[in-house]
């Protein structure tokens, strides 16, 4: 019983120490990264990028708005000229219409003419064909047979006259229907006239309306677009300018974190600590090679600051070790050194050193004033000294490499510097 009690007590023990675990090894959820000085300034930058190339298209805008009003001028008159232009075509169609309608009449009294010609000519014709077929089938009897065949003098002169009176109808007839046929040539030839004529108006009025419709479409077009672009143009501007006011906002945001994480404003302090009797026995710039192995000048990238041996390096100033370099034994460029990052592209370099303090390690955020190391003569070094140096992305010194002059970051009053900078 004892036993099992034992081992009941173990499991639950067990079973808790467990659960523990679990629940401290559980990350918590919803707890954001800490930013860090580099994600500030690649924001900063984005931002500062940004608002470059807005205030570039807000100039193009504002250039765009200027033309605009320039051209306004001459597009006002170029409207006046196609109202003039308008007023004119529809005059002309006007006039068109008006005599489309007189040539509508012409044709429809030449049409009633040629009608009413045609329908005599035709019974004319008719008349005339029955007459000449009468005389064609009487009209091989002599006057002899005619004589012969009459009761009496006075019939046969009757029937003589009315003879003579048949032919000399057909001869009238005859001329009626060449006459008739003429007049009709004429009404035809002067309907087709008309006819050609009023062809012409009416392709004349067409075009005039095709005309019309273009400069009207051309008009409103134009009348519309200087509208919709003055509008366009004016709310783009303004747009942009709410742009601006935002990134410019955020980027003194941005700054104000910066400062706030690193002190960003302040100035430089010396990177050796008070107490610490030193001595600058090599400036930033050309000099002759102290080991004697190159001819003529060499360009040296920093300040060397001659001190004895494990005096302490410190920070100039506030910001993120980036670069950790422990090379006790090195005979070759810095030895053991410590690189760390300010902000707005600067970072310091500490060459030579001995060793470096505790916890400096890539990533940490340091003080201006906190302890880096001590002073050594590792790497390329001829005695116990701090190479001092300012890496600076914004600028390229006379051999293309972005180290900076450190007299233009140190305070004043701590050695004589060699180049005034304010």
């Amino acid at each position: 019983m004892k036993f099992r009690l034992s081992r009941l007590i173990s499991f639950l023990l067990c079973t808790v120490m467990i659960a523990s675990a679990i629940v401290f090894c559980v990350p918590e959820r919803g707890v954001e990264a800490e930013r860090t000085i580099f994600d500030i300034e690649k924001e900063l930058k984005e931002c500062q990028s940004m608002l470059a190339k807005v205030r570039a298209e807000l100039s193009t805008i504002k250039d765009d708005i200027a033309k605009l009003e320039n051209q306004s001028g001459q597009t006002a008159q170029l409207l006046e000229a196609y109202c003039s232009e308008i007023e004119a075509l529809e005059a002309e169609i006007g006039l068109n219409e008006v005599i489309k309608e007189s040539y509508d009449m012409k044709r429809a009294d030449a049409a009633a003419k040629i009608s009413a010609v045609r329908e005599d000519y035709d019974y004319q014709k008719d008349m005339y064909a029955e007459l000449m077929q009468f005389i064609y089938e009487h009209g091989e009897m002599s006057m002899f047979e005619l004589l012969f065949t009459s009761d009496s003098v006075a019939d046969y002169l009757t029937r003589r006259d009315d003879f003579n009176d048949i032919m000399t109808a057909a001869n009238d007839m005859l001329n009626n229907v060449r006459a008739s046929m003429y007049e009709l040539e004429l009404l035809q030839s002067e309907l087709e006239e008309t006819q050609k004529y009023y062809e012409n108006y009416i392709a004349d009025m067409q075009m005039s309306e095709i005309e019309y419709k273009a400069k009207v479409s051309q008009y409103e077009t134009i009348a519309l677009n200087l509208g919709i672009n003055a509008d366009e143009l004016r709310e783009r501007y303004a747009d942009k300018n709410a742009v601006i006011s935002e990134l410019t906002a955020k980027i003194n945001k941005l700054k104000k974190e910066r400062e706030a994480l690193y002190d960003v404003g302040s100035g430089f302090s010396w990177p050796l600590s008070s107490d610490v009797s030193y001595r600058v026995t090599s400036y930033f710039g050309y000099r002759k090679d102290p080991f004697g192995k190159k001819p003529g000048l060499v360009f040296h990238q920093g300040l060397d600051i001659a001190c004895a041996k494990n005096s302490h390096i410190i920070s100039a100033k506030a910001g993120t070790v980036t670069k950790v370099v422990n090379a006790p034994n090195s005979k070759t460029g810095h030895g053991t050194y410590v690189m760390v990052y300010h902000g707005n592209g600067i970072s310091t370099l500490y060459g030579h050193m001995t060793s470096i303090a505790s916890g400096i390690e890539v990533g940490v955020t340091v003080k201006k004033g906190q302890l880096l190391g001590y002073v050594g003569t590792t790497g390329a070094s001829t005695g116990y000294h701090l190479h001092f140096g300012v890496m600076n992305t914004n600028y390229k010194n006379p051999t293309g490499q972005q180290y900076d002059d450190p007299d233009k970051f140190l305070p004043n009053g701590f050695y004589t510097k060699k180049n005034a900078y304010k």
